[in-house]
């Protein structure tokens, strides 16, 4: 009963999506030719397994106690027993059959219910994220990309629709979305350009501030201590855009040294601007210009610091030349002690 129930079902089951396009276009054709003509529509094979399934439980519940009462008497009267418990068996699988058919029937209408809300979630989108649908189910990622393989394999999203799990997706149409790790690695060179411009935008404005600063003071010798420190400050910034790793060796220069001497440019400035020589002005002036000085020559070293790793690695490649020309033979000891 139950086999009989499974093969009607297969053999009822829809038509393929191509099969079903055909027929129905066929269908319109002739009903367009024929005027008001209607097809007829096919039972569904949960609706063919419902009604096989209370069938069979009807049989089986119906015929179970008369054959049970049978088995009772030929256990009483010791005669005919294994024909009782054989009718005893058979009521018994045609109950166990319409109770498999009814599960079965469960788990189809649960799994139409289930394509359905998962047509309804992805509906328009070329592609969506796997996580994003078992949300919305909701069920756990396993049972998701199993729920929608199985959608993919009926052919309810077409045929070009797969999983891609490098970007852990559904692909309706058309290619696949960048991976968590491209976008990952797309964000960050992102984030590091846009970092970089407003890292080049505040090192133009201070520049350009030293510049200006430098334009208003008449000065010549402390005017070239200022060009000086412009230089030396444009130098120390175009080798930090270039290699922005040697950034995080100019926090202290750039947090505090910088400016502390860019504030102190400002006040001289200031105070030259008031076109008088006044004690308290005449000491603040002087204090600042001998101290532009140090500053040049903190600058100096600043700039000199950033350079040591290359001088490690200067010395590096000639001590291993070195070693390598004296295994070879191409120069004397003594000459590479004087080269050392």
């Amino acid at each position: 009963m139950l086999g009989l129930g499974l093969l009607i079902a297969h053999i009822c089951e829809d038509k393929s999506p191509k099969t079903a396009a055909s027929s129905d276009t066929t269908l319109s054709n002739m009903g367009n030719e024929a005027g008001s003509r209607k097809t007829k529509k096919k039972k569904s094979p949960a609706a063919i397994l419902t009604g096989l399934g209370i069938f069979a439980l009807f049989v089986g519940v119906m015929d179970l106690p008369d054959s049970i009462q049978y088995l009772v008497w030929c256990v009483d009267n010791n005669t005919g027993i294994s024909y009782a418990v054989r009718d005893v068996a058979q009521n018994c699988i045609w109950i166990i059959s319409g109770g498999v058919m009814l599960l079965g029937v469960k788990r189809l209408r649960d799994g139409q219910r289930r394509k359905n809300k998962i047509a309804a979630i992805v509906g328009d989108s070329p592609y969506m994220q796997i996580s994003e649908i078992a949300e919305a189910l909701p069920a756990s990622r396993s049972k998701t990309e199993k729920y929608l393989q199985q959608c993919i394999d009926s052919g309810m999203f077409g045929e070009k629709a797969y999983l891609d799990m490098r970007s852990e997706c559904i692909v309706i149409d058309g290619p696949a979305p960048m991976s968590k790790k491209e976008q990952a690695a797309q964000e960050a060179a992102r984030k590091a350009e846009a970092e970089a411009e407003a890292n080049l935008d505040e090192y133009e404005k201070i520049l350009k501030e030293i510049r200006e600063i430098n334009d208003k003071i008449p000065g010549e010798e402390f005017s070239a201590k200022i060009s000086r420190l412009e230089d030396l400050t444009a130098k120390i910034f175009k080798i930090v855009q270039e290699q922005p790793e040697k950034q995080k060796k100019l926090r202290k220069f750039l947090n505090y040294y910088l400016p502390t001497s860019m504030k102190l440019l400002h006040n001289y400035q200031q105070m030259d601007a008031q076109g008088i020589e006044g004690k308290n002005i005449s000491e603040a002036k002087k204090q600042i210009e001998e101290t532009m000085d140090t500053m040049i020559s903190a600058f100096e070293r600043q700039l000199d610091a950033l350079f040591s790793a290359e001088n490690m690695d200067v010395s590096a490649d000639i001590a291993a030349m070195q070693n390598l020309m004296k295994a070879d033979g191409l120069i004397e000891n003594e000459l590479t002690d004087k080269l050392q």
